[in-house]
């Protein structure tokens, strides 16, 4: 069985791509509530190994997040583009992940020390943008395909 049909995803490659959200999302999120926690000037905190921690396990479900994401492009990403269907969130959603993953290597490889601060909030912006925008793209494909069906 494949795991995209037509334009279709299939329940099981669904659910991998949103578990691989869900844990970009929360360690994203558990690596900033822990850096709030942190005080600077201590480096014997332990807190800073399970920042350490989290930050890997982001990197790492940030990859494999990119990865399903590239593996969609040859029939779900092509096709709805071919067949006019769902364009502009698809569109949206698709740079929202080119941003991210670009401003997380930036953020590893800044161009300037300056530009860190900056980057991170681009970075943080957009990872609240993929977990917002995701629902709202599976929300207007399926509305549109449901419409589309009636006729």
């Amino acid at each position: 069985m494949s795991l995209i049909r037509g334009l279709s995803i299939s329940r099981n490659y669904r659910r991998l791509i949103y578990a691989a959200v869900i844990l970009v999302a929360i360690t994203g999120l558990g690596w900033i509530t822990l850096g709030f926690r942190l005080d600077p000037e201590d480096f014997s905190d332990p807190l800073r190994l399970w920042r350490h921690r989290l930050l890997v396990t982001h990197g790492c479900a940030a990859y494999l997040l990119l990865w399903l994401a590239g593996s969609l492009f040859p029939q779900h990403q092509w096709g709805a583009w071919k067949a006019r269907r769902n364009r502009s969130s698809g569109t949206v959603l698709s740079a929202i992940l080119l941003l991210l993953a670009v401003s997380g290597l930036m953020l590893y490889y800044p161009p300037d020390d300056g530009w860190r601060d900056a980057e991170s909030i681009v970075h943080q912006v957009g990872g609240g943008l993929l977990v917002f925008l995701l629902p709202l793209h599976v929300v207007l494909g399926r509305r549109r395909r449901h419409a589309s069906a009636g006729f």
